[in-house]
């Protein structure tokens, strides 16, 4: 019984309602009378208790039952919505990201009761601040005997020969046999969801051999408040299992214990004597025929009754499929081998000898090839591509909870939120922007005294700005607090022997930046919990660099800084010029070519010893790739310079090649994690005729 492809969904669902509570519990701040806002906060607190009551989450289903009372006389106006009650609201938001983030480790929502919260939910209701009593859990604290009121209706089975034999060769192959048998709540609407999730957690521990009702009646809801069951296990002690079934919601009592199968024999014996007198109330509850199941074949399914505990109204109304990302890797994959097949047609077609030959077809079947497989990648793309919206929306309760936290005023400002990456590089860029932001709250921006001295707005800004610049999506994380002081920046690192005193007059103002993402680099005066211990921005340009970007800093003091993240929009096709360096083959990212030219040898001047070109009227510094890459000169040195301009940002570089060799659309191939140290080389592509070109990552030549 696989319950993951619920749980998933459920994961899924849960978190997107998490973040609809965030973002709304936000808005009531600000406006606590706008009923259209609450209306949402109820429905979502609704849809998730009744989610965690179908997965059999009672804590979480408990807390949110009391988040939606609250919430209900709110809508009738009975409750006015204050800075404490908002406080509240997003300590149960974190209590139940809590309960998911264990559930998505553990599949459980562990222990956790939150009483304190309940509390203070429940005193919200009375219209007082005193205790509310703790909620009766008579039944999930039960005896470990897990024998309770009810009878052990396992030792009462009419097994078949079939089934007695399966029992038989368990026990003589060494295996310890137990009986169990449960006993749903009233009350329960979803009893083979609850039977369901009783397997799962039995099974973890054994192998149920027999089950009464049937598996197909169970999954069907055939049965009345009990179901009984016979598993075989490696070791004896029933402690664990009682455990693990009073575990699952909705679970009014267990009546469980090793036995032996004489015990099942002489039953079986007792059943059959015509002089035995049966107790009227077994007679009455006499439990249908079992079924064997064989230990190869698959448990029951609950789908069917899963579906039916699913909430009926969904939090968003968007016609999405939820696709595994490792199919859609495969798929990506299956398209850059049909690529390099075009590629390889491509270097066919154009060796034609002359005589005639190659026809008319034959091309335009070359260029319908082209046309499908870049629909088909963009396709993909499409599919792969997510906004980044997931990530940053929940930055605005993190930089309200700064604020607080900091004794700080700051507002965060958010553009670009409809940008799309790829969804691996979505998951991955969360922590580095948090970070940033944090780092913009605490050591950015000055306290509401100091900026009133410095003429400036009592409440501080955040900027994240996110948006697409050719093959490239540019993140910007930017303040207007005091910037970074490189001057104190320069005696930290002189402090730390990392510079000598004659080196750090001769460090531009990068160089200087460039030390705060060393690692243990910190210029907090202390350590809080917010940061101070120097293992934040060397992780943060860490985890951008492996994902295939660079970051970047501007910084006036006094004025603010802003931190540009740039990311690969795409981390497998892209369109691309080849480049010839000697006799090495070359690919250079088409997105970041603004234009090429012939620059005569003459039209080059120097400045600062370093070979720049005046390209209409701009200074642009030359970049000599045979020299970097270490490939050797021509022997007659040319006349005039191919020369490829290429941009970071506002930044501009000419990249001198020998020659070009056309535009042409490349599947990216890593290199492997033996050439990962090499920067300047970001992959290798497979060409149509076999050659290996290595692809140039102009982001770190510049």
């Amino acid at each position: 019984m696989d319950v993951s492809q619920y749980l998933e969904i459920f994961i899924d669902e849960t978190a997107e309602h998490i973040q609809s509570l965030s973002d709304n519990i936000m808005a009531l701040e600000n406006e606590p009378e706008d009923h259209d806002v609450i209306n949402e906060i109820f429905r979502a607190a609704h849809s998730l208790k009744g989610m965690a009551g179908t997965m059999g989450f009672k804590r979480m289903q408990h807390l949110t039952h009391d988040m939606e009372n609250v919430f209900q006389e709110v809508r009738n106006d009975k409750i006015k919505v204050n800075g404490d009650i908002i406080d509240i609201l997003f300590q149960c938001l974190d209590a139940i990201e809590g309960y998911l983030n264990i559930i998505k480790e553990t599949s459980d929502e562990g222990t956790n009761d939150n009483e304190g919260i309940i509390a203070a939910l429940n005193s919200i209701l009375n219209g007082d601040t005193a205790p509310v009593p703790k909620e009766d859990k008579q039944a999930e604290a039960a005896p470990a005997s897990g024998d309770g009121d009810h009878g052990k209706k396992y030792l009462s089975l009419h097994l078949s020969e079939n089934d007695l034999e399966t029992l038989k060769n368990a026990e003589d192959s060494g295996k310890v046999l137990f009986g169990f048998t449960v006993y749903v709540q009233k009350e329960c609407l979803l009893k083979a969801a609850r039977a369901f999730l009783v397997f799962k957690a039995v099974e973890e521990f054994g192998e149920i051999l027999v089950y009464s009702p049937s598996a197909q009646d169970i999954e069907d809801e055939k049965f009345e408040l009990d179901f009984s069951f016979l598993v075989c296990a490696d070791e004896e002690g029933v402690e664990k299992f009682l455990t693990a079934t009073k575990a699952v919601s909705e679970i009014e009592d267990v009546a469980g214990e090793q036995i032996k199968y004489e015990m099942l024999i002489e039953a079986e014996k007792k059943a059959k004597e015509p002089e035995e007198e049966k107790p009227a109330a077994a007679e009455q509850s006499s439990p249908a025929p079992v079924s064997t199941i064989a230990a190869k074949e698959e448990p029951p399914k609950a789908s069917n009754a899963a579906a039916k505990g699913k909430p009926v109204n969904k939090p968003v109304a968007n016609r999405t499929v939820r696709v595994d990302i490792e199919k859609l890797d495969a798929l990506m994959n299956q398209v850059s081998e049909l690529i390099i097949a075009k590629n390889s047609l491509v270097s066919i077609s154009s060796s034609d000898s002359g005589d005639g030959t190659q026809s008319q077809s034959f091309r335009d079947q070359i260029e319908y090839l082209e046309r499908i497989t870049t629909s088909l990648h963009e396709s993909v793309m499409k599919a792969r591509m997510v906004p980044i919206e997931s990530v940053v929306a929940k930055f605005p309760r993190m930089i309200r909870d700064l604020s607080r936290k900091l004794d700080k005023k700051m507002e965060l400002y958010m553009s670009g939120e409809d940008t799309e990456l790829d969804r691996t590089v979505v998951d991955q860029i969360g922590d580095p922007l948090q970070h940033l932001l944090r780092n913009s709250a605490d050591h950015g921006l000055e306290s509401a005294e100091l900026r009133k001295e410095r003429g400036k707005p009592e409440v501080g800004s955040i900027n994240l700005k996110a948006y697409q610049e050719g093959n490239n999506v540019v993140i910007e994380v930017g303040d207007d607090g005091n910037g970074i002081d490189t001057e104190s920046v320069k005696r930290k690192a002189i402090e730390r022997g990392i510079v000598t005193p004659e080196q750090a007059e001769n460090l531009s103002q990068k160089e200087i930046i460039d030390f705060l993402f060393m690692p243990s680099f910190s210029m907090a005066k202390k350590i809080t919990d917010v940061s101070g211990r120097g293992v934040g921005l060397d992780v943060v340009k860490s985890n951008i660099e492996t994902l295939g970007g660079d970051v970047e800093v501007k910084s006036k003091l006094g004025e603010g800084s802003t931190f540009i993240v740039r990311l690969p929009l795409t981390l497998a096709i892209i369109q691309a010029l080849l480049v010839e360096v000697h006799t090495e083959l070359f690919a250079i990212a088409l997105g970041s070519i603004i234009t090429i030219e012939d620059v005569p040898v003459s039209e080059i001047k120097y400045v600062q010893a370093e070979e720049v070109i005046n390209l209409r009227g701009n200074v642009i510094p030359l970049i000599r790739l045979n020299q970097i890459l270490d490939i050797e000169e021509p022997e007659v040195a040319p006349e005039s310079l191919t020369v490829v301009i290429v941009n970071k940002g506002e930044k501009q570089a000419g990249l001198v090649v020998d020659n070009l060799l056309g535009q042409q659309e490349i599947v990216i191939k890593s290199l492997g994690k033996f050439i990962s140290n090499s920067k300047i080389i970001s992959g290798a592509t497979i060409l149509g005729d076999g050659e290996i070109a290595l692809i140039l990552d102009v982001n770190t030549l510049m």
